[in-house]
């Protein structure tokens, strides 16, 4: 039977980032791997706090977060400075979906559905 030991990292290892083998991107940059995003999702949890949130889904560019009740999913955001709402109305139940930038990642935060202001 083969050893993994060679391609398994012990947790309390330090991250070495991997180099990407895709092209840069319109910044003239690599594409961020999946460590950044873990490292933006650790940093965002410590500051809103994590008894708040329920799932995290982590990928390289985005961090996805859904409250633990949804009804704090708007005030979560604006904590955040996301400021960008999308609202899902054909869903059951409806819901918010709150996006916007922090540490180079975009965020989402899942809300209740907000009550839109008509124009």
């Amino acid at each position: 039977m083969k050893s993994t030991a060679a391609t398994t990292r012990r947790l309390d290892e330090p991250h070495k980032p991997v180099h990407s083998v895709m092209p840069p991107s319109q910044e003239g940059r690599c594409p961020m791997d999946i460590g950044d995003g873990l490292t933006a999702a650790s940093r965002i949890l410590a500051l809103i706090g994590a008894d708040r949130i329920e799932l995290v889904i982590v990928t390289r560019n985005r961090v996805s977060l859904q409250p633990t009740h949804l009804k704090e999913g708007e005030q979560i955001a604006r904590e955040l400075g996301l400021d960008m709402p999308l609202d899902h109305r054909m869903f059951v139940p409806g819901n918010t979906l709150w996006t916007g930038e922090c540490d180079g990642l975009e965020v989402q935060v899942r809300s209740v559905l907000r009550q839109a202001v008509d124009r």
